[in-house]
């Protein structure tokens, strides 16, 4: 293997290494439990780094499991808005739309 591709090995390894690191969670001040952008139960939280939330004692939610969310592969909901424009959230769904358009008639 020459030199340029070993490095380009290592360099992408670190790269997913760094964003497994640097994933972001919701979660609420008084909340117990950190969630995925589009869990249901996330309520009014906001994004945190994984690590702060585990460091202050909170825990996975049950229901959209975010500490799996590294081993899923996400793909833009295929919802529409009310404005009729794609939706923008991420989703795990074998349905392919988020927790939102899931429920959605």
């Amino acid at each position: 293997m020459n030199m340029k591709k070993l490095l380009m090995s290592v360099l992408l390894v670190f790269g997913f290494v760094l964003a497994a690191q640097a994933q972001t969670v919701y979660s609420s001040a008084k909340g117990e439990k950190y969630h995925t952008a589009d869990c249901r139960l996330s309520g009014d939280a906001e994004g945190i780094n994984i690590d702060k939330a585990k460091k202050a004692g909170k825990k996975a939610c049950d229901v959209c499991k975010p500490n799996e969310l590294g081993k899923a592969a996400l793909k833009q909901c295929e919802g529409k808005t009310k404005e009729g424009v794609r939706c923008k959230r991420m989703t795990a769904s074998k349905g392919k739309k988020c927790y939102q358009h899931q429920t959605a008639k």
